[in-house]
C-alpha cells in the first residue's frame, strides 16, 4: 500500500511538471536517507514526560506559491496536504501503532499531522524518519499579548465616539462616504466573544438562525484543533474588547467600532489568553473556508482576520498558513507583539506576508511597549526564496493606547496593546471593502500606507520601524477606494524605453505622492478634475504632464525620463607605505539617492560607470585597513575623472581589558580577527602588562576590583610607551573604561546611562557629529552614526563635562525617543599619545559589535587608527577578497568549491594562514607565502550530507550554498 500511495504521488508531481504550473511551487523535502529535525523542546518534553503522552507536530512540505481564484487556491491546498499526508498516515497506521502512535488531527492551511504517543525517544526517531516530513516540533502556544492597564477616564474623545474613532476619522467615513462596513465578515480569532453585549448583539452571522451555535458564525477549537460544539461566549475578555473595536455600536451613546455594518465572526482559539498552534491554525482554517463543529461547510469565508495572538522571535510554522491566507484574497490583520524584547517583533506579525499593526497614542506617538524591527531574511530558517532580504515591521500603526471597547457582560474597559490597535486596521479594510468591493490585499495595503499620517519624529522617511508605513486614516482610505476616475501612467527611459522603477511620482493638487513599480507603472485614484502628473530619480532630468481626469474613467499619464548626460569615477586604492594596490576595497559616492559604488580589483583599481556629471565626494572603505577621508570630483559627461585612495596599515596586535574574557572575546571575533589584527584579552588585574601594547581597549569593569592606584599607574605607563587608548562604556557599565578615567582624573567630570525607555527596533542609539576631526572624515557636523543594528532595546552611555588640555568632545550620544542625552565621542590629544572615548562602544553580555551597524564598526577602526602609534615599516599586511562559493546549490554528498583571493600589499615577503569557516566552524586553514605585492588564490572543496544552508565565512568575507536533497 505505502508503494502504491508513494507512486501515486510522484505520478501526481510528474503530471505537474509536464504541465509546466509553476504557480504551484512545492517546498521540498528531506532525502529519505535523512532524518527531519526535531525540535530540542520536544526532546526535552518527551525525556521529562516519563510514561505520559506526549503531542508533536509532523510538518510536511507546503505550496511554495499560488495562483488562482480564492476556491482554486483552496482546492489546491486542501489536494496537497491530502496527496502529502497520505503516506505518512499509512506508515503510522503501518509501522508506528504498535508503539502507540495515533493521528489526532490532520490540517491543510499548513500541510502538518498532529500525532500522540507515549513519551519514547525511540518513537520520536521513528517519526522523524517518517517520509516527507520536513520537521517535528511540540504543539507550541500562541497567547494574545498581554494588554496593558488604560488610564482611568481617557478614551472618549468628545462624549459621543472613543478617540481611536475619532483620530482615524471613522465617523466622517460612515456620515460623508455613507459606509459603515456592510457586506464585509470579519473573522477575529481570539478569546471568544459576548454576542449579548449591547453593542454587539445581532451581529454575528450564521448559516442557521434557528441554531444557537451559530454554524459558519461560531466556532470553538480544542488543543488539538478539533472542533468543540458550543454557543458563543468569552473564555476572558480579550476577543469581547477586540470585537467591540471592530463591531460595535454606540448603544450606551459611545460609538466603540470602526466598522459597525461589519459582519461578526468569531474563532475561540486561545482560551483564556493562550492556545496550542494547533488550535490557532484552526481556526484560521475554518476562518477562510468555515465548516459547522461537525465538518460541514457552513456560511461564507471572512474577508478579513484579526489575530491580536502570536509568539516573539520568528516562527517558521506560522509563514505558510499566512501566505495561504493571504492568497485566499482574506486581510490578514495581525498585532505586531507588545514588549518583544531583544527578538524585536512576534510571529505572526513579523511574516512578511502578514500586515502588521504596532499601536500608537492621541499624541501620534508610538506606545513604548510597542514591538518593531526591520526583519532580516536570515533570521528565518528556510526563509520563502522570493521574499525579500530584509523588511519593516509593523506594516502600518493605529491607535492602541486607552482604547476603550466592550468587556463581557455588558460593560466597557480601556485597554492598551497593539492587539487594541489591530482592530482598527481590521475595520478599516472592512470599510474600505465595503466601499469598493474586490480590492485585493494588495491594494488595501497600499492604499493604507499612501493615506497614513507619518511624520519623522522616528525617521527620515517612511517605513520606519514605529509607524511602519504611518499612522491609519480610515476616512481618507475609504475616501480614495471609493473613487471610480483616476490615472493610470508609467515612467520609461526617454532612451532606450525601458520601465523606470523607483522614480519618485507627484499628482498635484492634492500633492500625492507615488513611486514607480518595478514595472515603471503607477496608478492613483484622485477625483475629476485637472491634473498635473511629475516624475523625477537621481540621473534623469525630471518630466511632467497635465492630464484631464473624467467620472467614472482612469487617464494614461506616460513620462518620459531622459537621462542626465554620464561620466565615470576611476582610481586606485593603495597602502601609503609601499604602493601597492589593495583589492577589496568598497568605493562609494556619497550623498546620493542610489548606489553608486564599485570594488577595487587585484591591482586595486576600480571604476564606477553611469555617474550624472555633478560634484561629488567619493569614499573609500577597507574592512582591515585605515580609511582615508573622502575625495571630491566633479563629473563631465562622457569623461572619467580619478579619485585615488591611500589607506594607512592596521594597528599591531590590541589589548582588551574587561572583567569578562568572553565579553572581551567579541571584540576579537567581530571587529579584529576578520580584520586580521590579533587581539591579547587581560582583565583588570593585568592593566601593567595591557600597556605594554600600542593600543589598548577599556571595556568593562565591576566596582569590586577597582583600583585607583593601579588605574593611574596604567595611565602613566600608556603615557610613557606611547600606547593609544580607546576607553568605552556602556549601560551598566559600573567602573568601565570611560567611568574609571572620570574617576581617576576628573574628566570627563560625570557619566550617565539608560537601559530602558529605548524601545526595541524601532528606536536608534547615534552619534551626532558636533566637530570636524579626522576620525570622523566623511562626516559633516550634525551627521548621525547609527550605533546599533539590533532588534533589542536601545541601552545607551554618556558622558559630560569633558574638554581642555587637548580634550574635545566631537560627539554627543542621543536616542530617537529621547534626542540628545550627552557626550558620546571625545579625543585627547596628549604630548606622547592619543586617548579616545566611545560611550556606547562597550560590550555587555547580550549586545556586542554584532550589534553595530557598519558605520559604528568603521568608527572604532577609526578610532583605533587614530589612536595607534605609526606601525613599524615596511610589514607584510594581506587583503582578502572576491570570496566565490560554486555552486550555490548542491545535491547531498556532492562538492561546492569555495575560493578567495588574497594579496600581499606590504613592503616585504610574509605569510598568513587563510582559515574557512562554515557554519561557524573552523574547517580549513591553508597557509600562503607571498612577496611583497604578490596576489594567489586559495580555494577548498567541500561536500555535505545534511540538507540545509550553510554559512561561510573567510575572515571578512561571507557566503553561503545550500544542500538540497
Amino acid at each position: 500500500m505505502r508503494r502504491h500511495v508513494g507512486l501515486l504521488a510522484l505520478l501526481a508531481a510528474i503530471a505537474l511538471l509536464l504541465a509546466g504550473s509553476p504557480a504551484w511551487a512545492v517546498e521540498q523535502a528531506p532525502a529519505a536517507a535523512q532524518p527531519a529535525p526535531v525540535a530540542p523542546q520536544l526532546q526535552r518534553q518527551v525525556e521529562a514526560a516519563g510514561d505520559g503522552q506526549v503531542s508533536a507536530l509532523l510538518m510536511l512540505p507546503n505550496l511554495g506559491s499560488f495562483g488562482g481564484s480564492r476556491q482554486q487556491v483552496l482546492d489546491r491546498l486542501r489536494e496537497h496536504a491530502e496527496a502529502a499526508q497520505a503516506e505518512v498516515v499509512t506508515a503510522i497506521e503501518q509501522d508506528l501503532e504498535a508503539a502507540g502512535v495515533v493521528v489526532v488531527n490532520r490540517f491543510w492551511l499548513t500541510n502538518m499531522v498532529l500525532v500522540e504517543f507515549p513519551a519514547s525517544t525511540e518513537t520520536l526517531g521513528s517519526l522523524a524518519q517518517l517520509p516527507g516530513v520536513r520537521r517535528v516540533l511540540p504543539n507550541f502556544v500562541l497567547t494574545a499579548p498581554e494588554p496593558v492597564a488604560g488610564t482611568a477616564g481617557a478614551g472618549i474623545d468628545d462624549g459621543h465616539l472613543t478617540w481611536g474613532l475619532a483620530k482615524i476619522q471613522a465617523e466622517r467615513v460612515w456620515n460623508e462616504l455613507g459606509v459603515d462596513g456592510g457586506g464585509v465578515r470579519v473573522a477575529t480569532l481570539d478569546t471568544g466573544v459576548d454576542i449579548n453585549h449591547p453593542d454587539l448583539a445581532g451581529k454575528m452571522v450564521t448559516d442557521d438562525p434557528s441554531n444557537p451555535n451559530y454554524p459558519g458564525g461560531w466556532l470553538e477549537f480544542n488543543s488539538s484543533g478539533s472542533p468543540i460544539v458550543s454557543a458563543p461566549h468569552d473564555s476572558a475578555y480579550h476577543g469581547t474588547h477586540v470585537s467591540g473595536t471592530i463591531h460595535g455600536g454606540a448603544t450606551s451613546g459611545v460609538a466603540i467600532g470602526v466598522a459597525p455594518g461589519a459582519r461578526l465572526m468569531h474563532g475561540l482559539v486561545i482560551p483564556g489568553g493562550s492556545g496550542s498552534f494547533a488550535q490557532v491554525v484552526a481556526g484560521m482554517q475554518w476562518a477562510v473556508a468555515p465548516t459547522d463543529a461537525s465538518g460541514n461547510p457552513a456560511g461564507q469565508p471572512a474577508d478579513v482576520v484579526n489575530m491580536s495572538l502570536g509568539a516573539n522571535g520568528f516562527h517558521e510554522e506560522m509563514i505558510a498558513p499566512t501566505q495561504a491566507m493571504r492568497a485566499t484574497g482574506t486581510f490578514p490583520a495581525f498585532a505586531i507583539g507588545n514588549n518583544c524584547g531583544s527578538l524585536g517583533t512576534a510571529s505572526p506579525g513579523n511574516v512578511f506576508e502578514s500586515v502588521a499593526v504596532g499601536a500608537t497614542d492621541g499624541t501620534d506617538n508610538v506606545a513604548s511597549f510597542s514591538c518593531g524591527a526591520v526583519v532580516r531574511r536570515d533570521q528565518w530558517t528556510g526563509p520563502p526564496a522570493h521574499w525579500p532580504d530584509s523588511y519593516v515591521k509593523p506594516d502600518v500603526s493605529a491607535p492602541g493606547v486607552d482604547v476603550v471597547s466592550a468587556q463581557p457582560g455588558g460593560g466597557y474597559r480601556t485597554l492598551s496593546g497593539t492587539s487594541m490597535a489591530t482592530p482598527h486596521t481590521a475595520a478599516t479594510a472592512a470599510l474600505m471593502m465595503s466601499a469598493s468591493p474586490g480590492l485585493t490585499v494588495e491594494d488595501i495595503v497600499g492604499v493604507l500606507g499612501d493615506t497614513a499620517f507619518w511624520d519623522s519624529r522616528y525617521a527620515p522617511q517612511p517605513p520606519d520601524t514605529r509607524f511602519g508605513a504611518g499612522r491609519i486614516d480610515a476616512y481618507e482610505a475609504t475616501r480614495l477606494v471609493a473613487i471610480d476616475s483616476g490615472i493610470d501612467g508609467s515612467v520609461v527611459d526617454a532612451g532606450s524605453g525601458r520601465p523606470v522603477a523607483g522614480a519618485a511620482v507627484t499628482v498635484t493638487p492634492g500633492d500625492r505622492r507615488l513611486t514607480s513599480g518595478a514595472d515603471g507603472r503607477f496608478s492613483v485614484r484622485v477625483t475629476p478634475g485637472s491634473y498635473s502628473v511629475s516624475a523625477s530619480l537621481f540621473g534623469y532630468v525630471p518630466a511632467s504632464v497635465q492630464v484631464e481626469v473624467t467620472e467614472g474613467g482612469f487617464t494614461a499619464a506616460d513620462l518620459r525620463l531622459t537621462p542626465v548626460p554620464s561620466g565615470s569615477i576611476t582610481g586606485t586604492a593603495v597602502l601609503d607605505e609601499s604602493g601597492h594596490g589593495i583589492p577589496g576595497v568598497t568605493v562609494t559616492v556619497l550623498d546620493v539617492p542610489v548606489e553608486l559604488t564599485a570594488q577595487t580589483g587585484t591591482d586595486g583599481t576600480y571604476t564606477i560607470d553611469g555617474v550624472p556629471e555633478g560634484t561629488y565626494r567619493v569614499g573609500a572603505s577597507s574592512p582591515r585597513f585605515a580609511a582615508p577621508p573622502p575625495v571630491e570630483v566633479t563629473v563631465t559627461a562622457g569623461e572619467a575623472v580619478t579619485a585615488d585612495f591611500a589607506f594607512r596599515p592596521p594597528p599591531e596586535t590590541v589589548a582588551v581589558v574587561d572583567s569578562s574574557a568572553t565579553r572581551a572575546q567579541q571584540y576579537a571575533d567581530v571587529v579584529f580577527t576578520p580584520r586580521g589584527i590579533g587581539t591579547a584579552i587581560y582583565n583588570w588585574t593585568q592593566l601593567a602588562q595591557a600597556a605594554q601594547h600600542k593600543t589598548v581597549v577599556l571595556g568593562y569593569g565591576l566596582s569590586t576590583n577597582y583600583n585607583l592606584a593601579a588605574f593611574q599607574a596604567f595611565l602613566a605607563a600608556t603615557d610613557a610607551n606611547g600606547t593609544g587608548v580607546i576607553f568605552t562604556d556602556h549601560a551598566f557599565g559600573t567602573h568601565s573604561g570611560i567611568r574609571q578615567l572620570s574617576l581617576a582624573t576628573g574628566q570627563p567630570a560625570s557619566v550617565g546611562s539608560s537601559s530602558s525607555g529605548g524601545g526595541t527596533a524601532s528606536a536608534e542609539s547615534y552619534y551626532e557629529v558636533t566637530a570636524e576631526h579626522p576620525m570622523l572624515a566623511g562626516y559633516r557636523v550634525g551627521d548621525r552614526i547609527v550605533i546599533d543594528n539590533s532588534t533589542q532595546a536601545k541601552w545607551v552611555a554618556w558622558f559630560n563635562g569633558y574638554g581642555g588640555e587637548g580634550r574635545q568632545t566631537i560627539g554627543s550620544l542621543g536616542r530617537t525617543v529621547d534626542g540628545i542625552l550627552g557626550g558620546g565621542i571625545g579625543v585627547d590629544q596628549r604630548a606622547n599619545n592619543r586617548h579616545v572615548l566611545l560611550s556606547t562602544h562597550g560590550v555587555s553580555a547580550t549586545r556586542g559589535p554584532a550589534d553595530w551597524t557598519a558605520q559604528a564598526t568603521q568608527l572604532f577602526m577609526n578610532a583605533i587608527a587614530w589612536a595607534s602609534p605609526p606601525p613599524l615599516p615596511n610589514q607584510p599586511y594581506f587583503a582578502l577578497h572576491d570570496l566565490r562559493v560554486e555552486p550555490g546549490v548542491v545535491r547531498v554528498d556532492e562538492p561546492v568549491t569555495i575560493s578567495a583571493g588574497i594579496k600581499n600589499v606590504g613592503g616585504s615577503t610574509g605569510s598568513y594562514n587563510v582559515v574557512l569557516q562554515v557554519r561557524g566552524q573552523p574547517v580549513r586553514t591553508t597557509p600562503v607565502e607571498l612577496t611583497a605585492g604578490q596576489a594567489t588564490r586559495v580555494q577548498w572543496s567541500l561536500s555535505y550530507g545534511q540538507l540545509g544552508s550553510y554559512d561561510v565565512r573567510v575572515e571578512h568575507l561571507s557566503g553561503s550554498f545550500r544542500v538540497r536533497a
